[in-house]
């Protein structure tokens, strides 16, 4: 089964919650979520931005990378990520590939 990036992340979120402890609600709090939130999150339904990703992180208290997909599937998950913006420039085009690919 081939999941997208946003179960994967979800998938790490929903880790790094249970290895803390801690229920939806109580993320969901220290985020100013609802609980649905959270689950659809969790459950790869719904997408987060990058602010949200680094808001996740600290309420989980893990580095943002943790909870991107590994490199190994990494270049396979870019094809699945929007396209990028037609301003973008070849170094935002490969310092995202990078954090995503986990490339050097």
């Amino acid at each position: 089964m081939d999941l997208s990036v946003n179960a994967l992340v979800g998938a790490a979120i929903r880790s790094q919650r249970d290895t803390l402890g801690i229920t939806q609600d109580e993320l969901a709090q220290r985020l100013g979520l609802s609980r649905p939130s959270i689950a659809n999150i969790e459950k790869g339904r719904q997408q987060i931005s990058v602010t949200q990703l680094m808001n996740l992180s600290a309420a989980l208290g893990v580095p943002p990378q943790v909870l991107l997909p590994s490199q190994a599937s990494g270049a396979k998950r870019l094809k699945e990520l929007p396209s990028f913006p037609a301003n973008a420039t070849p170094q935002m085009k490969e310092w995202a590939e990078k954090l995503i690919v986990g490339r050097e």
